[in-house]
């Protein structure tokens, strides 16, 4: 079965930054990003439901986002950005 997604995913591996108010700045990587979320190797694991700010460095410029932990398998976590809106705004350009 074909699991349906609402946007595309890209494939980018890029220097992500995470900070949590639990576990402070925390370097990772992203494996996959799109208009409404990422998902990042991390060095430690995250709550699953804690807001977190992203400090994404994409090719070609920077954005911090705020999102939220939606999942978690060993160190790989899926986020979810919080305002899909600004997310569209300040990542969709890069993706296309």
């Amino acid at each position: 079965m074909t699991e349906a997604r609402r946007y595309a995913r890209f494939r980018l591996g890029i220097d992500v930054t995470v900070h949590s108010k639990t576990l402070g700045l925390i370097p990772g990587m992203t494996i996959e990003v799109s208009e409404a979320g990422m998902s990042a190797i991390l060095p430690v694991e995250l709550r699953v439901g804690e807001t977190v700010e992203l400090h994404i460095n994409l090719p070609f410029g920077e954005v911090d986002m705020q999102a939220v932990v939606r999942e978690r398998n060993a160190f790989r976590h899926g986020f979810e950005f919080a305002d899909h809106k600004v997310a569209r705004q300040r990542i969709a350009p890069y993706l296309h």
